[in-house]
């Protein structure tokens, strides 16, 4: 793994700094340099980070830390990565940045100079950014508020400075939607809980009592994690990575960085409990029939159809845990990747086993994780891609749903930026994707033919 300050293999090895038209500077940074800047910045992102930086070295990625200094002052900062198709196109990315202050309009003008001239001098045709900033304000239900906050003067800006906006639909490769909760003002876990819906509450009550419990994986527990989480994958439909990500991620991340949590239910100790329960409520109600027999009791008779309702409840327990034998011993019901920089927890990715879906291990989970970020004064806890906000009918509902039901409010940020830096050969590209793309749906429109 490469040390501080080093560089990745394609990588320029002797930089001079680029100056602007003003008093700024360009130059590569060391680990070390960005990791003071960007977890304090207020748009720090896990993509902008040096640890997720080390990591996609390891994974043979061209990555550089750059840095724009005002009379020596960092003032700008962020990691670029290039990529290059089998075709030799070159592009030079800024996921989720750069960081900088953009109401500062002679800053960011600058900044954006440099960076074009930084991917010339790498033979990039092209410069992707997608700041970290919000859009519009929305809230719970997605309706905007730009009263509120209204990024989309900067929209235009940025398109002034030679930047075609890609919009900011939904996609998982660079996520613009998202719903957040702040933490800020949440002083603890009682109050916590309670900005929550009554359906999440009583999932969240309901697991603890039943004896879920976290876990984080390790190089040895991993395949556990990759078992449930890849399950819950093809049973949903949602893309996940292979094992030798997390493998990687957690070899060059620190184990605050990378979170791979999972829940999981001790089945033969779950039934015992639920067993022990309904005796000794079923013991309770035959002696309140007894005395409601006896005496008449209106409030022995009330005392009696709760304890009835609890009976009623734990033998339905019992009986949908049939299909889980002893055998299973404990059984990790669900898995997510999380991970914390900055002021925020985030819930990249992941899911609850179908087949356990009955234990709210995914609840357990965001609320576990939740309380870790109370502990940690960590000021937002990010549930990441949010879908189906329109409606019902709509992908991803569900999911849309859930995470509302633990508060919070829709995030709509600012989306995908791209400027050509090498204009012929960036349009030549973009005609042969068109090209493709063209052809691919006319083969599609074909008749097959019948074969002899």
């Amino acid at each position: 793994m490469p040390q501080a300050g080093s560089t990745s293999i394609g990588e320029v090895t002797s930089v001079n700094s680029i100056k602007a038209g003003t008093e700024l500077e360009f130059a590569v940074l060391s680990d070390a340099e960005f990791e003071s800047f960007s977890p304090n910045h207020p748009q720090n992102s896990f993509i902008q980070s040096a640890e997720f930086t080390r990591f996609q070295r390891a994974r043979g990625q061209v990555v550089e830390l750059f840095g724009v200094r005002r009379n020596g002052e960092l003032v700008a900062a962020g990691k670029l990565n290039y990529t290059t198709n089998r075709w030799g196109y070159k592009v030079c990315e800024c996921a989720k940045g750069p960081l900088m202050d953009y109401t500062d309009a002679d800053l960011v003008r600058a900044v954006v100079e440099l960076l074009k001239t930084r991917a010339a001098d790498r033979k990039a045709a092209e410069l992707r950014i997608s700041p970290n900033l919000l859009y519009v304000a929305h809230d719970a239900d997605g309706v905007e508020h730009p009263e509120i906050l209204d990024n989309r003067p900067l929209v235009a800006e940025l398109a002034r400075l030679g930047f075609e906006h890609q919009g900011s639909d939904m996609n998982f490769a660079n996520v613009n939607w998202m719903f957040i909760k702040t933490l800020e003002s949440i002083q603890d876990s009682e109050e916590l809980i309670m900005g929550t819906s009554y359906r999440t509450r009583k999932a969240v009550r309901k697991a603890e009592k039943n004896g879920v419990f976290l876990e984080q994986a390790t190089l040895e527990t991993l395949d556990e994690f990759y078992d449930a989480l890849s399950t819950a994958g093809d049973e949903k439909g949602f893309t996940y990575r292979e094992r030798e990500y997390y493998e990687q991620l957690l070899r060059t991340t620190s184990a605050e960085f990378t979170k791979l949590m999972m829940a999981k239910i001790d089945i033969p100790a779950y039934r015992r409990s639920i067993t022990e329960r309904l005796e000794a409520e079923s013991a309770a109600a035959a002696d309140l029939r007894r005395e409601v027999e006896e005496t008449g009791s209106k409030k022995k008779a009330n005392r009696l159809k709760v304890v009835q309702d609890l009976v009623d409840s734990y033998e339905r327990s019992l009986k949908d845990i049939e299909r889980f034998p002893d055998s299973v011993g404990v059984a990790t019901v669900a898995a997510i990747h999380f991970v914390c920089f900055g002021d925020e927890v985030v819930c990249v990715i992941g899911g609850t086993k179908q087949d356990y879906i009955y234990f709210n291990g995914a609840t357990s989970l965001y609320w576990g994780m939740m309380l870790h970020a109370l502990e940690k004064g960590y000021s937002r806890y990010n549930f990441y891609g949010t879908f189906g906000i329109e409606g019902q009918d709509e992908e991803g509902h569900g999911g849309y749903a859930f995470k509302k039901g633990f508060g919070g409010e829709v995030v709509q940020l600012l989306g995908d930026f791209v400027m050509p830096v090498r204009p012929l050969v960036f349009q030549a590209n973009r005609l042969a994707r068109t090209a493709i793309a063209a052809g691919r749906t006319l083969l599609g429109k074909l008749p097959l033919r019948r074969r002899a």
